[in-house]
């Protein structure tokens, strides 16, 4: 049965849970699921009400019962827990293992962002870095021979794009800067996240409208747009980061601790990790310790050299957004404004919620207005540019 929380959950709460289930942070707000009904509509409610003096005193032994099995399984999923953690801390502190062997990416990737970032670069100047990494290769060929952007020759026939050189050609400058980012997102993006699949859908509808939102705030600050952007893509690689290990280690440590109960014989504890999962209340903690951080620690690792992006981020981790007009408040401004719309999308927050929320959060007059009319969640890509 789905009951009312007696105070609501916060906005961020909220959110964060959106991110890993938006069944459960409708549960969590006190929302039924589409298609759900409540206990108190239902023959089962109704057929319960008549049955309960009999069976009143069997259920209570029943939840008893429940209740201690329900506790034992927690302190074994504690303890599971406490040694993943462990783990997970001492994996987060070695940055260039996490970078190359938890990201999958590479020190060209760096290279290619600040590339990009020259007002006046061309694809003579980016291909040898985008040659640097082979996986790039065939996420552009699948962008670039797309509905999207598919180009046609003379007589209709559609033109097959084959090599790297061709594709950057075609794709041109200003759409590789928004679409590189997006791709090492991608690239780092948690694959296996049962029981929680949405994570990776979720994640990146965050990141693509936080980057855009960024996009559209910086010009209000005479800030570069396309440095905005990229921080707000890349500002998630913490979170992807974090997420992965999670499951990585989750795995591990069950599967050493099953095999400890069956070398020793514990059949109470062996059954017990056999129901345990991956919990959402660990995946929501160890993202709000760890992902800014590691962020952070990423972005430095880049040393990017035309984007000061590692030192915005380091004062996000350090809860110092910064002033109005800065970098790091950008992208709280952008990272707000796509929280309230992701949660808009699933009905779990209010106007008068938001109002105080959009407040705080000094707005420049006229873009709440402009942002409502943008598809925050798309890349603003066109077709229509060349470069050569």
């Amino acid at each position: 049965m789905t009951t009312t929380p007696s105070t609501p959950i916060s906005l961020d709460e909220r959110f964060e849970n959106l991110l890993i289930s938006p069944e459960r942070a409708m549960k969590l707000a006190g929302k039924r699921t589409p298609g759900e009904i409540s206990f108190a509509q239902s023959e089962q409610g109704d057929a319960r009400r008549r049955l309960l003096h009999v069976e009143k005193e069997a259920i209570e032994n029943k939840r008893l019962q429940a209740l201690s099995e329900a506790s034992y399984i927690d302190s074994v999923s504690h303890y599971l827990h406490e040694v993943l953690i462990g783990e997970l801390s001492e994996q987060l502190s070695f940055t260039n293992e996490l970078f190359t062997q938890t990201l999958n990416l590479s020190e060209d990737v760096g290279g290619l962002l600040d590339a990009l970032a020259v007002r006046a670069t061309s694809i003579s100047k980016v291909e040898p870095f985008a040659a640097g990494l082979p996986w790039l290769y065939d996420e552009l060929m699948q962008v670039v021979n797309s509905a999207q952007f598919r180009r046609r020759d003379s007589k209709g026939r559609v033109i097959v794009v084959e090599t790297l050189r061709t594709a950057l050609s075609f794709l041109g400058i200003e759409n590789l800067r928004l679409i590189i980012p997006s791709l090492v997102l991608k690239r780092a993006m948690p694959q296996i996240t049962d029981p929680y699949p949405c994570i990776k859908l979720k994640l990146s509808q965050f990141s693509h409208g936080s980057a855009v939102a960024a996009m559209h705030i910086a010009p209000r600050y005479k800030l570069r747009a396309n440095d905005a952007f990229t921080f707000g893509m890349l500002s998630q690689l913490g979170r992807c980061a974090v997420i992965r290990l999670y499951f990585k280690l989750f795995d591990k440590v069950h599967l050493h601790l099953l095999q400890e109960c069956q070398k020793d014989k514990e059949r109470q504890r062996h059954d017990a990790l056999l129901k345990i999962a991956p919990s959402a209340n660990y995946l929501v903690a160890i993202q709000e310790e760890f992902a800014e951080k590691v962020a952070a620690d990423v972005l430095e690792n880049m040393m990017l050299k035309r984007m000061f992006l590692g030192n915005a981020m380091r004062q996000c981790a350090q809860n110092n957004p910064g002033e109005v007009g800065s970098l790091p408040k950008v992208l709280e401004q952008a990272r707000t404004y796509t929280k309230v719309r992701m949660l808009h999308q699933s009905k779990l927050v209010t106007m008068p919620e938001v109002k105080p929320i959009f407040r705080a959060q000094q707005y420049p007059a006229g873009l709440l207005e402009t942002l409502k009319s943008v598809d925050i969640f798309t890349l603003p890509v066109s077709r229509d540019e060349e470069n050569s």
